[in-house]
């Protein structure tokens, strides 16, 4: 099986080690943690933090999460200068894993091929819009439009 994982690499996405470890590490020295205790909360944040990554947050997402967090737990004042870059490394952590997984997916087969529809765009909205009438009319003129060269143009655009 294919693979861009490589174990005996020198840093952990070429390994294909998990982000938690790092992403721990930046919010332990973001909120100033690094006791054993600590652990599970990071743990949690940091699975949170990919999550939203994952959903397509971005930094500025992640900032304002990380502010919300300091501010449950008292200690806004001292993270809320560092959380906008905390959160921007934690993004690029985050999505470095989640693309380095994407690929190895995609190289295994993983992932079907993006294969693309045979309706046109315009066809596919007109069927969900026009009323049956109007959908006649508009694959009416379509036709027409195929036949002058004059593909995927509007009813209206057509004088």
């Amino acid at each position: 099986m294919p693979t861009i994982i490589w174990k005996k690499a020198s840093n952990w996405v070429d390994r294909g080690d998990a982000p938690a470890k790092n992403m721990r590490r930046v919010l332990a020295h973001l909120f100033d943690r690094f006791d054993a205790e600590a652990e599970p909360w990071l743990d949690e944040l940091a699975l949170t933090v990919l999550g939203m990554v994952e959903a397509d947050s971005t930094e500025v997402h992640i900032a304002g999460y990380l502010r919300s967090v300091a501010r449950e737990r008292d200690v806004f004042p001292v993270v809320q200068f560092r959380a906008r870059a905390a959160a921007v490394g934690l993004w690029h952590i985050a999505k470095c894993a989640l693309i380095r997984d994407f690929a190895e997916r995609v190289l295994n087969g993983q992932i079907p091929a993006n294969e693309p529809t045979p309706d046109s765009f315009s066809h596919w909205i007109a069927t969900r819009l026009l009323t049956s009438e109007e959908l006649a009319r508009f694959e009416a003129e379509g036709r027409a439009d195929d036949d002058r060269g004059e593909i995927d143009r509007h009813p209206s655009d057509h004088r």
